[in-house]
């Protein structure tokens, strides 16, 4: 047995006599087993030691790269570093995930900031999701900013945050602009409850505004169904657009092309254009004298 009364010993299967390794002393891939134990014997702590001085030299496998940690996790980009690819318009970042992150959490503000910056010149980024992530108001307002310039992100993904109606109805104002937003997520904000003067917000949007398909959210308010009613016709703009039939009729007002009749007033309604002559001068009258007047009292001329 090995002199380690934990380690256990093992006889090799084409071994030609009772020959005991010991897997702890000359199992490990490094060494060199060129000691065994016979018998109930074990080598001595000496030539324990000249087996370690005689190791074979570990071998060098490939070279770890640079982006592996020390268990083989990829690392990641810092927060910092994300938003500065953002910044940099880098074309092979085309999903932000940045969910429950703790950094974020910590400098909220600052960070969306920093990204909301970086978004408004971004044009490969298709989906932002930014769930937990401790925004308030203010970062609500920052993103509706941002929103209004960028146009390629088609899923904003807010859930679990505590944006209120200030930042909600900044929100609607910044999407009133954009062309290219579909999916808009908004469940489970923390104690927060639509009020109507931001869904009145939500409804302007809708009067520019014919991309975005679905909200997910939690409405008590009897505005809903005007909202619904405009998620319902956006789809079908959809639906005509990819189905190449004409979307003129349901368009909102304000986006509607002019028709023919518009563009060009019937002659019966159109204002008559100025003359272009020259009004004609009245003569004055003649100089002629007087016929001589008659004195009916004497019969003569005067």
């Amino acid at each position: 047995n090995c002199i380690t009364p934990s380690h256990s010993v093992r006889a090799p299967p084409s071994s030609p006599r009772r020959v005991f390794w010991c897997r702890y002393c000359f199992g490990w891939p490094s060494f060199r087993p060129t000691v065994v134990c016979f018998g109930s014997s074990c080598m001595s702590f000496a030539d324990r030691m000249k087996m370690f001085e005689n190791a074979a030299p570990p071998q060098e496998g490939p070279a770890r790269p640079a982006a592996t940690r020390r268990w083989g996790v990829s690392k990641q980009p810092s927060t910092a570093e994300l938003i500065q690819k953002l910044a940099d318009n880098d074309p092979s970042i085309t999903t932000v995930d940045i969910s429950n992150n703790a950094t974020f959490q910590i400098k909220a503000e600052e960070y969306t900031t920093l990204l909301a910056n970086a978004l408004k010149r971004n044009t490969h980024v298709k989906e932002l999701r930014l769930e937990n992530c401790g925004l308030g108001d203010r970062e609500g307002v920052l993103l509706g900013e941002a929103m209004a310039e960028n146009n390629s992100i088609v899923l904003l993904d807010l859930q679990k945050n505590k944006i209120n109606n200030e930042g909600g109805s900044a929100l609607a104002k910044g999407l009133t602009h954009n062309k290219s937003l579909v999916t808009l997520d908004l469940m489970n904000m923390a104690k927060t409850r639509w009020g109507d003067h931001c869904l009145d917000c939500f409804l302007g949007m809708f009067d520019h505004n014919v991309t975005l398909l679905k909200i997910n959210w939690r409405l008590e308010s009897r505005k809903s169904f005007a909202l619904n009613k405009m998620l319902t016709r956006n789809n079908e703009i959809d639906r005509r657009k990819k189905s190449g039939m004409p979307i003129n009729d349901i368009l909102p007002t304000s986006l509607k092309a002019p028709t023919s009749g518009e563009e060009q007033l019937s002659p019966s309604l159109a204002p008559a254009p100025a003359s272009s002559q020259v009004p004609t001068a009245v003569a004055p009258p003649s100089a002629e004298p007087l016929p001589p007047s008659v004195d009916h009292a004497d019969g003569k001329e005067n």
